[in-house]
């Protein structure tokens, strides 16, 4: 808050009143216990309920109060001040009153001269407030002008030099006890003049030490970074706390988005596990390590068959669930299903000119496209403890291969004429034979795992990648949205609409393109494209190129989905580098959609460390020679 100093008003009422206000006990004065309501060393305190010691206390605790028009504003340090500068004291003073003395000079003359308390007086008399609280002294006539002048000087900068305000984290304190007092958000922000929203964050970051300390000790965090940090410690989630801390500023909010994608990639993980759960299986939270100790006497599904060396059913499984242990794993393909009832179906089978079309009716034998929707296709994998075999009633799968062909052997052993070497080929070893067969059984066995293991890796690498691409479509929504609540549109965006509507005559009128816009816009709810046009009329020419940025960039925004590291796609590069242009920080999956990385080069444990390319210019400047087929005039 701005402090602030004082100075003078006067009244022929004023003798009379000052006279009855100036009992305010000075610096200097000393009283008799009994003046206290207490008593004296060894005597009784028969005295403290009495009516003149009631009474004094009162006085005490109320202190004086005048009318702001009764005071004087006479010479003050401030010279340059404006009251509509200062809003936040002006407000809280029209909410509450002033709650702080306004220290005031009794003049010889009687006047009252504000020494300390200019703005809170000026803006109690903006107010039309009835009274404030005063502190008097009175003037020392034996003082020299000249002198007296400079104690007015040197105590009105102290005043204002030596107040300490509070720390961002004590006021964030206050207002989260407030709040935990039963105090509304709205009660909060009215009293404290400030926004619900903010009243918010501000609680949340008041309930964090971690937080706490950041909005006060470190500039590179701003109120809503601290709140999540917040939000994330009152969860005890550690390893998110500890990941936003580490992260880069320029990172902060793709390393939220990652965060919040994972923690919703374990959420839809434990949903899609309860049916197997409820079903009795064990529910693995990580993919088991089968080379290591701990894990090593797991098998797969694969290497069990029945006690007639049959295949493993599902079947057998659900007959008894206890002992297996499930591992659930996304195909990276999606699948279309009914929304209704989660059914895989053909799309084929449904009418998608329905599409932008809520009450259509499909085409006979189809189904309507707004009853189906795209979603991941779960593929479990089952796990038995070794030790639980003969509980189940199986056996591990061995390779009958080695026995049929020694016994092959032997058969064409006897079956032949004798000879020399027992055959037209020559002597065979059976047991040697036999261990040749394990042997490349085993390397085939070998090869097997390790081409799942592969596979296995390779599906990871790509869900990887698309939740990095997730992560990095909600952090540039969030930019654009901010950028296109400005009135006025960027420098750069008459040129970039220019390069678009020429390289992309259709970009706007692509399916979902204008949804897109809207959303970037913070509309919500259906609008058609005639709803916002009936609007320009009243929209200033400003304001309407920010709308239609908007609309190229929905188209743009639209297409570069989660793999937009798959490709190097013009349109989507043309809209990146404008987003870069504009300051925003492009990280590794937008990159790899630029063509200045590679995906494989992408870390996808620690993606903030993939670095920069060596020479992005190189790049760049490939990208630009094929962006568009333009003519150099363009």
């Amino acid at each position: 808050m701005p402090t602030d100093t004082d100075t003078t008003t006067t009244d022929p009422e004023i003798v009379e009143q000052a006279t009855a206000l100036d009992t305010w006990p000075g610096p200097d004065t000393t009283y008799p216990d009994t003046d206290y309501g207490g008593s004296n060393p060894g005597e009784p305190d028969a005295a403290a309920d009495s009516a003149e010691e009631i009474g004094s206390l009162e006085r005490l605790c109320t202190g004086p109060t005048v009318n702001p028009a009764d005071l004087e504003i006479d010479e003050n340090v401030r010279k340059t001040f404006s009251l509509d500068d200062h809003p936040e004291v002006t407000d809280s003073i029209r909410e509450h009153g002033v709650r702080n003395p306004i220290l005031v000079i009794r003049m010889p003359d009687q006047r009252l001269v504000v020494r300390d308390g200019q703005i809170r007086t000026l803006t109690a008399l903006a107010h039309g407030l009835a009274e404030v609280p005063v502190y008097i002294r009175d003037f020392d006539p034996s003082v020299d002008t000249n002198e007296a002048a400079i104690e007015r000087v040197f105590e009105q900068i102290t005043l204002n030099d030596r107040r300490i305000p509070l720390t961002n984290s004590d006021r964030a304190a206050g207002i989260t006890q407030a709040l935990d007092l039963g105090a509304s958000v709205t009660r909060v922000a009215k009293a404290l003049q400030t926004k619900r929203d903010e009243v918010k964050l501000v609680g949340k970051v008041g309930a964090s030490a971690t937080a706490r300390r950041l909005i006060d000790d470190d500039d590179q965090y701003d109120l809503a970074h601290a709140a999540l940090i917040a939000d994330y410690e009152h969860l005890g989630d550690t390893d998110a706390v500890t990941r936003l801390l580490n992260a880069r500023p320029a990172q902060f909010d793709f390393e939220a988005h990652r965060i919040a994608a994972d923690r919703d990639e374990r959420r839809t993980y434990l949903a899609d596990a309860l049916p197997y759960a409820e079903a009795g299986l064990g529910v693995l939270t990580d993919y088991p390590d089968l080379d290591h100790p701990d894990h090593g006497e797991l098998l797969c599904a694969a290497e069990i068959v029945d006690a007639e060396g049959n295949a493993l059913e599902f079947a057998h499984i659900a007959a008894n669930p206890g002992p297996w242990l499930v591992w659930l794993d996304l195909d990276e393909n999606q699948v279309w299903v009914e929304i209704d009832t989660g059914h895989i179906i053909d799309p084929d089978t449904v009418d998608w000119d329905t599409r932008d079309q809520p009450e259509a009716s499909p085409a006979e034998g189809l189904r309507h496209a707004r009853e189906v929707e795209q979603r991941d296709q779960v593929l479990p994998e089952y796990f038995l403890p070794r030790e639980h075999l003969d509980t189940v009633g199986l056996c591990e799968r061995v390779d009958t291969e080695d026995e049929t062909a020694t016994s092959d052997v032997v058969d064409a052993g006897e079956d032949d004429e004798p000879g020399e070497h027992g055959s037209r080929f020559g002597q065979v070893d059976p047991e040697k034979a036999a261990a040749d067969r394990r042997a490349a059984a085993e390397a085939a066995s070998e090869a097997a795992a390790q081409r799942a293991e592969i596979e296995r890796a390779e599906r990871r690498r790509i869900r990887e990648l698309n939740k990095l691409g997730v992560a990095a479509k909600a952090t540039r929504i969030e930019y654009v949205t901010r950028l296109l609540t400005r009135r006025t549109p960027p420098a750069q965006a008459a040129m970039f609409l220019t390069r678009s509507l020429l390289a992309d005559p259709g970009l706007t009128g692509e399916y979902h393109a204008f949804d897109s816009a809207l959303k970037l816009l913070g509309i919500e709810g259906y609008r058609s494209r005639l709803d916002i046009l009936a609007t320009l009329d009243t929209t200033k020419p400003a304001r309407a190129q920010v709308i239609a940025l908007a609309l190229v960039l929905g188209g743009y925004e639209h297409r570069a989905d989660k793999d937009l590291w798959r490709y190097s796609e013009s349109a989507v590069r043309r809209y990146l580098n404008f987003l870069r242009e504009l300051g925003y920080p492009l990280v590794p999956v937008e990159l790899a959609a630029l063509g200045e990385i590679k995906a494989i080069d992408i870390d996808i444990d620690n993606p903030t460390a993939t670095g920069e390319p060596a020479d992005p210019s190189a790049a760049s400047t490939e990208s630009d020679a094929d962006e568009q087929d333009l003519p150099a005039a363009a």
